[in-house]
């Protein structure tokens, strides 16, 4: 189901009012009032078709981001549920927010850990067609499985840096691999601050500097002109989590992925949509002969036994809202 505006004025206002129990609930706020430059517009509504286009592979491609999500889901039941290992929730906020769900594969993880059927999942991405892939295939699972633990899964298409829920909303946060593709890490953290309920608490992972460095160092070898993503460093999504009034904790590591070649290892990126450049500079095509050049600098430099590596650099935030 669409929202309609009046709902979805509701739902900004106070989502409370407006929230639906119901798998196949979504809401579209696409054309919404927020004011914003073309060039940002631009480059929004291509980061969400990519991803939208990478929809239905996702899950199959994304095997890094499922064991990103997998670290980051633990940290959020410690943190927000003070659950160790193997254990289930035996207290719930009522309404959780995970921001970029993407295939809602872990949403659903998220709707599982509740044990007293009243919590409630915001779902939101950027991209409308990870919604309507999430919805419909929530939906399937939960006419096959525990359809208890998904039904109470509201679908929201929004944007990280103008979240479109009341204030002091939700009972906690979770995000994995998505904030990165925002400009303002300043802003997400203030969006967050604004919409957790005081003590809320979340987690975070965001894919940071230092990731792809492999192919950016053979990039800038070959072809200087072409670029890959700079995404913003870890220290500087820390410092905008403190300066947004949050108490936060950061862990880093690596994850690394392994690949034949380089067509692999680029097509690897196109599977997931990862491969969007967050500048709005025009990417040349990669000719035959640019991607021998590649593949030969590529092996040289980095590859071994295993392949042709590509890191991702993740950092963890740890929220805390303050009491008041």
């Amino acid at each position: 189901m669409i929202a309609d505006k009046s709902q979805l004025a509701s739902l900004s206002v106070n989502v409370t009012k407006n929230i639906k129990t119901s798998a196949s609930s979504l809401v579209d706020i696409s054309d919404n009032t927020c004011v914003r430059t073309s060039k940002e517009l631009q480059l929004k509504r291509r980061i969400a078709s990519q991803f939208s286009r990478a929809a239905k592979r996702y899950d199959c491609a994304a095997q890094v981001q499922i064991d990103i999500a997998r670290d980051a889901l633990r940290l959020f039941k410690q943190q927000a549920y003070g659950l160790k290992e193997g254990g289930s929730a035996e207290k719930s906020s009522k309404y959780i927010l995970d921001i970029g769900c993407g295939t809602g594969r872990v949403t659903r993880q998220l709707a599982a850990l509740n044990i007293n059927s009243h919590q409630h999942i915001m779902a939101m991405d950027l991209a409308f067609g990870m919604l309507q892939y999430a919805q419909q295939t929530t939906t399937n699972k939960a006419a096959e499985q525990q359809a208890g633990k998904v039904q109470s899964i509201q679908w929201i298409q929004g944007d990280a840096e103008h979240i479109p829920i009341g204030d002091n909303t939700a009972g906690g946060v979770f995000s994995s691999m998505a904030l990165q593709w925002c400009n303002n890490s300043a802003l997400v953290c203030r969006e967050i601050n604004r919409v957790l309920a005081p003590n809320a608490q979340g987690v975070l992972a965001i894919m940071c500097t230092g990731s792809m460095h492999e192919l950016d160092a053979c990039w800038q070898h070959i072809d200087s002109e072409r670029q890959i993503n700079h995404f913003d460093s870890a220290e500087n999504w820390f410092n905008a989590a403190k300066a947004a009034g949050l108490q936060v904790e950061m862990l880093q590591k690596n994850f690394i992925t392994w690949h034949a070649n380089v067509r692999e290892l680029l097509g690897s990126m196109k599977q997931i949509g990862a491969n969007v450049v967050t500048s709005n500079t025009r990417q040349k095509t990669i000719g035959r002969q640019t991607l021998q050049y590649l593949e030969q600098y590529y092996q040289r430099e980095f590859g071994n036994t295993q392949g042709l590596p590509l890191t991702y650099s993740v950092c963890f935030l740890k929220l805390r809202k303050n009491a008041n």
